[in-house]
């Protein structure tokens, strides 16, 4: 099976999962429209350490980035810019079932850095500031691999994140977000 040969000791495996979103709604209370996208991109990489056991580095990028425009005298505008980072160690299990389909449980633990871009714009001034916070995060997940030869594999992942990172003029950010993650591992020998 191409899962057998895939995940057997001392091999290596690499690959990148993500998500992207748009948005883009009306809001009549106070006559504003809200633009916008998002994106996840991970890349999970380590050393087949034994047989159906993988353990690496975890990096993961996300941004968010939101305008929202308001139909008013001043003709208002905010952007807001909020970005994320990780880095850290990767621990991945498979749990082979049906052909070649393996569940996986996975985890990490590391270092994030969290930055938000706030610009407001009217026709009379504009107004920039920026946050700052960083330390320890971890994630967790749970996923499916379907292995379409002996190198490669598509995934579907399901991941929470948490952490406590802390900032500039006492500024606490607590992380607790779920994610769904689209992508692909190839493995070799």
């Amino acid at each position: 099976l191409n899962r057998e040969e895939a995940l057997k000791k001392g091999g290596w495996t690499g690959g990148m999962a993500g998500w992207v979103g748009w948005e883009n709604y009306d809001v009549s209370e106070n006559n504003s429209t809200v633009d916008g996208y998002n994106f996840i991109f991970s890349s999970r990489n380590g050393s087949i350490v034994e047989t159906n056991g993988v353990f690496g580095f975890d990096f993961q990028w996300r941004e968010k980035h939101r305008t929202i425009k308001e139909s008013d005298p001043n003709n208002l505008s905010e952007t807001v810019k909020d970005k994320v980072w990780f880095v850290g160690l990767w621990a991945r299990y498979y749990i082979p079932f049906g052909g070649n389909f393996a569940m996986f449980l996975e985890g990490s633990g590391g270092y994030a850095v969290f930055s938000k871009e706030n610009e407001i714009i009217t026709d009379e001034y504009t107004s920039v500031s920026e946050t700052f916070a960083n330390g320890f995060a971890y994630n967790g997940g749970i996923g499916i691999s379907h292995f379409v030869s002996q190198n490669a594999a598509f995934e579907l992942t399901g991941r929470w994140e948490g952490g406590s990172l802390n900032g500039d003029e006492d500024l606490n950010i607590t992380l607790g977000n779920i994610f769904i993650l689209f992508g692909f591992q190839i493995y070799l020998r």
